[in-house]
């Protein structure tokens, strides 16, 4: 998708329920080991009360997400994440973007992220934006 098809107010949704085998496998590939995230029996002894599920793991899910708005012609430039609540593993959580503006002259768009959990509780928010690949080399030089 091209950067002028895409029109502020589009959204992307994805639903993902989160398994104790993503948790791991996330854990091991990005050695974030805490035993909050790995150890049942330390999490239980948390205010959490569980095992709660990497932060950036969902933040991940965020970025599935703006594959699928765009396409594969755009890259990340900006990320701001603010955590409102922890998502435990077997929750399902609902990654929804919402293109709120563009940055004509860059090839940025701008996105509202919220994701909520199967309770409908706001787990993180934020915003994020995007450029467009053919954009990327030719703003190096302006």
């Amino acid at each position: 998708m091209k950067f002028e098809e895409i029109e502020i107010g589009k959204q992307e949704v994805t639903v993902c329920t989160i398994t104790e085998e993503d948790v791991n496998a996330f854990g091991h590939l990005s050695g974030d080991l805490n035993p909050l995230h790995m150890d049942d029996e330390f999490a239980s002894g948390t205010p959490f009360g569980r095992r709660v599920v990497h932060g950036m793991f969902t933040a991940a899910i965020i970025s599935t997400t703006h594959t699928k708005l765009t396409g594969p012609g755009f890259v990340y430039v900006g990320q701001e994440l603010n955590f409102k609540g922890p998502v435990y593993i077997a929750d399902t959580i609902t990654v929804t973007l919402t293109v709120t503006g563009k940055k004509t002259e860059k090839g940025i768009l701008l996105l509202e992220t919220v994701v909520t959990n199967q309770n409908k509780q706001v787990v993180l928010q934020g915003k994020s934006a995007l450029m467009e690949l053919e954009r990327v080399g030719r703003n190096r030089h302006e």
